[in-house]
């Protein structure tokens, strides 16, 4: 195993807050990752946060030899010009399985009454969750879980399938595509949007489906329309509240 196999550079675009433990599980995934290599005067790769599409474009417009884009965790949609850039094929985490293409998979997944979640990595291309598919991990949704909790399982599945693959991304050669296929409605920022909006003729079932998908929290928040007033949950109720997987009291 030489150092040619490998590529020297992963230029990562993810959120903020998920760069670091991103970093981190590559570098340490790495094939050549072990006492000798650190030891090294030479690095044996470079991991390049990126936290948007001005950052990105200001590492595309050095040179790129040897580098590869990997995408997770990132609203931002790369253009096809600037993909072009890279030598290589990208690849996107998605953190969702093929069936839950597009924006909040979890919300999604947990609204249509799925029986499984997952992760698909696949090429990146300029429309959203449209590439060929590398992997998939799926695992079973448990009863009672809502979106926190599934959030926290989807990391989780993230981290695992990113240690599997990190051989294969941190190599020069191409992934293999899969036989999955990517399936289902490919949801939007407007849906979700959408779907925060209790209807005034919903009944009890209706709001309890849409506050275990949606969640708690700021910045999606469930909005009820009512005398032609719109409020929004305050995220108190007089029942434990799950997050993260854990009941706190309410």
């Amino acid at each position: 195993m030489s150092d040619a196999e490998f590529l020297d550079e992963i230029v990562l675009l993810a959120d903020p807050l998920l760069l670091p433990v991103l970093a981190q599980t590559l570098m340490v995934a790495h094939p050549l990752a072990s006492p000798e290599a650190l030891m090294r005067a030479k690095s044996y790769l470079v991991v390049t946060p990126v936290a948007d599409l001005a950052a990105l474009e200001a590492r595309a417009a050095q040179p790129l030899e040897g580098a590869r884009l990997v995408i997770c965790g990132s609203p931002e949609i790369v253009p096809a010009a600037l993909l072009a850039r890279f030598p290589g094929p990208s690849y996107n985490i998605h953190p969702g399985p093929p069936e839950r293409p597009g924006r909040f998979p979890s919300v999604w997944a947990l609204y249509r009454g799925d029986r499984a979640f997952g992760t698909t990595v696949h090429e990146a291309a300029p429309q959203v969750d449209a590439g060929p598919i590398v992997a998939v991990e799926r695992f079973p949704i448990p009863e009672g879980c809502d979106r926190a909790a599934l959030d926290t399982l989807s990391l989780t599945s993230v981290l695992r399938l990113l240690v599997r693959l990190a051989p294969a991304l941190v190599a020069r050669a191409p992934l293999a595509h899969i036989g999955e296929r990517w399936g289902g409605p490919r949801t939007r920022l407007a849906d979700f949007e959408a779907l925060c909006r209790v209807p005034e003729d919903a009944d009890t079932a209706e709001f309890a489906r849409r506050y275990r998908a949606v969640g708690e929290g700021p910045d999606h928040a469930i909005e009820i329309t009512r005398f032609g007033h719109r409020f929004r949950l305050d995220n108190r109720r007089d029942a434990p509240v799950t997050v993260a997987g854990l009941v706190r009291p309410s």
